[in-house]
């Protein structure tokens, strides 16, 4: 996203009844906006009235006709809104207001708020519609029933509570309108319809494709190296070398790892197989599909950074020949641009569209890659910081499952011996919920 207006402030704002999804698109989009390089952040009005006003605010604490409890709750969003505005003028580019904004009046209030704020903001309402009642059920179930306002209660009473809160919401309610003359996207059962109105602009447009392919589908994502390369050996970068002998012993124990974990042809069927065009990821797939009995797709997206002028070279040849370059690398790895070559930051915006497939499906993807391209596709599903991006730990001989859930990622690891097909598997963890719990304790909404 080089060369970009990032003197351009954009706040998306988020409309629609509690249970509808407004928090998982808007911790998607800050995922996603972070991963572009843009400093962006989620200000969600249930943790300040959680903060403020407790954890114990049952149903009838939403009820519109409390005056009371209504003052508290809108005291909450004017904090929210003003921290997000405060981000803003501090350098932020992009602010994400997760709330349930259901009434003509509060938005008008918003959009006043920043425009005078701002000269020439770009506001986006996101309103998310759902009618289905299973969805509904199954989010209360998967995220709020286990949120902070329901810690010391049985899911069941826990459940009923919160579908009460749901109908207080619904006496307020009044959907986006035209009249209103907002910027905005609606989304219905989970991106099963989507309306846009006035929505323009390079970034904005984006936002659009983006949310068009979210799903809540669960699916594991497989990412794993090619196996050992000739150039590996030689700890030489770039090139197509072929896979060593090493490399060719994994690419057979893969093959039958992924044969256990797919055991009936319906299911190998379904999987979506990606791999680059270079040699040693083409051979590694190809020993991979055999076995399965699948076609794998072939993108020269995810080929392996190119490395210019350097390609064919060991760092130690790197190191005397472009000694400024290698003094520069080791100093900036994210933004160093290979002469002749790419960035680390050239790769993210490279392999954006290759995000969009794997958001898209609902089936198992397979990804046969590189080491810089899997840290980039890594780092999104984990929400790294930018500059963590070039040092990720992504081991050759290594499958790492992926499985996307609300607010975080499962992963697992398996280390694969080449030689002896031993499997070591290391447990599964939620790296990227502690890691957020964490550094932005305050910005979680549980």
């Amino acid at each position: 996203m080089q060369g970009c207006n990032r003197s351009q402030k954009i706040a998306i704002c988020t409309v629609g009844l509690p249970a509808r999804g407004k928090t998982y698109i808007s911790r998607k989009l800050n995922r996603y906006f972070n991963w572009l390089g843009y400093k962006s952040r989620v200000f969600i009005n249930g943790n300040y009235r959680r903060e403020i006003c407790g954890t114990e605010c049952k149903s009838q604490f939403f009820d519109p006709h409390n005056e009371e409890a209504q003052k508290a709750r809108n005291d909450c969003a004017k904090m929210a809104l003003q921290d997000l505005i405060q981000f803003l003028q501090n350098g932020g580019d992009v602010g994400i207001l997760d709330g349930t904004n259901i009434t003509k009046e509060r938005r008008h209030q918003i959009e006043n708020d920043l425009k005078s704020q701002f000269n020439g903001i770009q506001t986006l309402w996101i309103e998310s519609i759902c009618n289905d009642s299973k969805v509904i059920q199954n989010n209360i179930r998967l995220t709020k029933i286990n949120n902070p306002d329901y810690c010391n209660m049985n899911p069941e009473q826990a459940t009923i509570d919160f579908l009460n809160r749901i109908k207080m919401y619904e006496q307020a309610y009044e959907t986006i309108t035209d009249d209103e003359n907002l910027s905005y996207i609606k989304t219905m059962n989970v991106g099963a319809d989507i309306i846009v109105h006035q929505v323009y602009g390079f970034l904005l447009s984006k936002i659009v494709s983006f949310i068009m392919n979210l799903h809540t589908y669960p699916r594991p994502i497989y990412l794993s190296r090619h196996g050992e390369s000739q150039y590996n050996v030689d700890d030489r970068v770039g090139g197509d070398s072929d896979l060593s002998a090493l490399g060719e012993m994994y690419a057979e124990k893969l093959a039958d790892f992924f044969y256990s974990e797919f055991p009936t042809k319906e299911i190998k069927n379904e999987i979506i197989f990606f791999t680059s065009t270079m040699r040693r990821a083409v051979h590694t797939s190809d020993v991979v599909a055999q076995k399965l009995e699948i076609q794998p797709l072939q993108l020269k997206t995810l080929d392996e950074i190119n490395v210019g002028i350097c390609d064919g070279m060991t760092y130690s040849e790197i190191a005397q020949k472009f000694p400024n370059d290698f003094q520069e690398r080791k100093i900036n790895k994210l933004g160093y641009r290979y002469p002749r070559g790419e960035s680390y930051l050239d790769l993210i915006s490279r392999i954006e569209p290759v995000i969009f497939e794997i958001e898209r499906s609902r089936q198992p993807v397979m990804i046969i890659a590189h080491q810089a391209i899997l840290r980039c596709l890594y780092a999104y599903f984990h929400q790294n910081e930018i500059p963590e991006v070039p040092t990720l730990d992504i081991p050759l001989h290594c499958v790492i499952k992926l499985t996307p859930a609300a607010y975080f990622c499962f992963e697992k690891r398996v280390l694969i011996n080449p030689q002896t097909g031993e499997i070591q598997q290391k447990e599964e963890f939620v790296e990227e919920f502690l890691r957020s719990k964490s550094k932005q304790k305050s910005f979680i909404d549980l």
